[in-house]
């Protein structure tokens, strides 16, 4: 179970296993003028909770020409949410942030957004997909990523079935 910290969202070991992926990843925005835009994220990298507690905090990697409406957004303060659903086995959870911080990416960051398309691809060519469709769609060269870094403040069970749009637990 995931619980509260300071309004933040308290990750558990699953969650972070989970969101590690492989994952097909989808971040989402809203505009001032409340207009939705969405864009494929490509890969993620989770710090967990602090023993001081601080709230763990999850990157994801989005294409600055790609993402150019998302950016926007968030850049003007717009809310945010990040969907990863599992390939293979359709479980899938949402995000949600009141905040975020973008920047460049760190040492590292590159090689762990490569890697992380390459799982996700694999994962789609398992399913039957065909190498090239599965690179060309999970692991394309992205030569302007930025980071989108933000603290979760709920976490909603979106897998298809009964249980879609539940909460995780200590979320609201």
């Amino acid at each position: 179970m995931s619980s509260t910290i300071h309004g933040s969202l308290l990750l558990t070991s699953d969650l972070v296993d989970f969101l590690l992926g492989p994952n097909s990843i989808k971040a989402g925005s809203c505009s001032s003028a409340l207009v939705p835009s969405i864009s494929h994220a490509y890969g993620c990298k989770v710090s967990r909770a602090s023993s001081e507690g601080r709230a763990g905090e999850v990157c994801v990697f989005l294409s600055e020409s790609r993402s150019a409406a998302v950016l926007r957004d968030l850049r003007d303060g717009g809310a945010f949410s990040v969907v990863f659903s599992r390939p293979t086995t359709h479980r899938t959870v949402q995000l949600k942030a009141n905040a975020v911080r973008i920047e460049p990416l760190q040492s590292g960051d590159k090689a762990l957004l490569d890697r992380y398309c390459l799982r996700t691809a694999g994962e789609l060519i398992s399913l039957g997909y065909t190498p090239a469709f599965s690179k060309a769609l999970m692991a394309p060269d992205i030569t302007d990523a930025v980071c989108v870094c933000f603290v979760p403040t709920a976490a909603f069970d979106q897998t298809p079935g009964a249980g879609a749009g539940q909460p995780l637990g200590g979320s609201s």
